[in-house]
């Protein structure tokens, strides 16, 4: 189970993983399959085959990598970049050579939509015949209703095709002339209705939004449009209208033909997917899984060792996480969660921080006495500079032999002077990211030491962790930490008794 700790140094509850998938190298596309499987590519062109309870069942090889898989009936349906298309179902059941390579997958009916290197979309059948192909340019984005009557095809350009299964076009919306546009999520609702966010670089000045959800219905046209906060990262249509995951890390909820939107919870960081759970939702959020309400309380949150892609509905009670682990270290394993699994506060709440002292150091988790004296103390001057100050006190004495202001407005303005004291500066340290060792703990500096004070000394040094214990008293401390993340709260006073806090963050993976 991984600690989660809240910008604000709560601890969150969390739940414990079902099992771990251990992986060699990266996924780099994935879809949940019938009968609680589910399906992984990677860039080496490998086709892995899981159960939710972490067994292979199957491993297929391409030639180049597999850039998306959509289930299509009791077949896997996996997109390659140079190796066409290939349908299996424990064996091959098809192929359809695509001489351009294949840029974008999706499902479509019975069957699916392919955009390839050439800007054109085929759409292909379950049998593999392609029913059809047209070259539209350089294709973004692609999107089918349930039964793959209308398609929904997003160019580089901005603009936006809704086409008809037939080839017909039924609405083609380009991009403003003067602004320069992209299409960033796309989806059809239940009911027929496509939702596209469209994001612009604001180039135009005018009362447009950069940011915003249209909506459009394929025989009306658009039927409504609403502003957005930020780019478009995860989009949920729902029964009435969608959920939003914005850039900035908010979460809105709209309803079609309503003004405006709400807000329904503000996250540190973007969303990459969010999927409905009961009447909760799953939001997939950096390296967290948040388990949240429906007006934005998170129920808990789930550390991932890797930058959440993919969270997988297996259909059996449980999910299937998938991450990208950080540049340089292991692939992060897949992660099989239990969503209703009791909440619970981790058992290493209580960890014990460790300030190590080792033997023969003089390190000793801070700096010495004489090391502080020595940054407190004014610097000595060079017998040269000694000098030149000198010179300079003799030209100011030259100058002030007139005074052009009253002795005791000086006076007056020196006390005010000395009255105004100016707060500390305190500098927690960067946030850190570690691998632990082998009894699941690193050792980690937490350096304040860039803390100062512009008009004073510090006297004082504070180091607290998530639950506000105080754990050290010196500008550096030593702490041997577990597995998790770990928030520090560092408060510095000055010789004047101001005080000033700073936080930082440590992960250990």
């Amino acid at each position: 189970m991984k600690t989660t700790v809240a910008r604000s140094g709560f601890v969150l509850p969390s739940i414990e993983s079902v099992s771990l998938i251990e992986l060699d190298e990266a996924p780099l596309s994935a879809c949940a399959l019938p009968e609680a499987c589910f399906a992984v590519g990677t860039s080496s062109g490998r086709l892995l085959v899981f159960q939710s309870e972490g067994d292979l069942l199957g491993v297929s090889e391409f030639g180049s990598s597999v850039i998306g898989l959509v289930a299509s009936g009791d077949s896997v349906v996996a997109a390659t970049s140079l190796d066409g298309v290939t349908a299996l179902q424990g064996e091959t059941k098809w192929t359809v050579d695509v001489a351009a390579g294949c840029e974008i997958i999706v499902g479509s009916g019975d069957g699916v939509l392919l955009a390839d290197g050439a800007g054109a979309v085929s759409h292909i059948s379950s049998e593999g015949e392609i029913l059809g192909r047209e070259v539209h340019g350089e294709v973004t984005g692609l999107a089918s209703n349930a039964d793959g009557s209308v398609t929904a095809i997003a160019l580089s350009d901005g603009r936006l095709l809704i086409i008809e299964q037939n080839g017909g076009t039924l609405h083609d919306s380009a991009a403003a002339d003067d602004d320069v546009e992209t299409i960033s999520r796309m989806e059809f609702r239940h009911d027929g209705v496509l939702m596209v966010c469209r994001d612009s670089l604001g180039m135009a000045l005018d009362e447009r939004p950069e940011n915003r959800l249209e909506c459009w219905h394929p025989q009306n046209g658009l039927i409504h449009t609403t502003e957005l906060p930020s780019r478009t990262t995860s989009l949920l249509p729902t029964e009435t209208g969608a959920l939003v995951g914005c850039f900035d890390g908010s979460i809105i909820r709209l309803e079609v033909g309503s003004k405006g939107y709400e807000e329904v919870a503000r996250l540190d960081y973007s969303t990459s997917s969010i999927i409905p759970w009961e009447d909760d939702l799953l939001v997939a959020s950096w390296f967290n899984i948040i388990r949240m309400t429906a007006v934005g309380e998170t129920i808990w949150s789930f550390e991932h060792t890797g930058l959440v892609t993919h969270l997988l509905d297996l259909d059996n009670g449980t999910i299937a996480a998938l991450g990208e682990a950080p540049a340089g270290q292991s692939p992060a394993p897949i992660v099989i969660l239990d969503p209703d699994s009791e909440p619970r506060l981790p058992e290493d709440e209580n960890f014990d921080y460790e300030e190590l002292r080792p033997a023969g150091d003089t390190h000793a988790g801070g700096l010495s006495e004489e090391e502080l004296e020595a940054a407190d103390a004014p610097p000595e001057m060079a017998a040269d500079t000694a000098e030149l100050m000198g010179a300079l006190d003799e030209e100011m004495e030259i100058l002030t032999e007139a005074p052009s202001v009253e002795a005791d407005l000086l006076e007056d303005l020196s006390a005010s002077a000395r009255a105004i004291n100016l707060p500390p500066i305190a500098d927690a340290g960067d946030e850190k990211t570690t691998e632990a060792d082998d009894d699941g703990t690193a050792t980690i500096l937490l350096d304040g030491s860039r803390s100062y004070d512009p008009d004073g000394s510090i006297e004082s040094w504070a180091w607290q962790d998530a639950k506000g214990r105080v754990i050290g008293h010196t500008p550096q401390l030593n702490v041997r930490l577990p597995k998790g993340v770990h928030s520090f709260e560092l408060t510095v006073t000055d010789d004047r008794g101001a005080s000033v806090t700073s936080i930082t963050t440590v992960r250990i993976l």
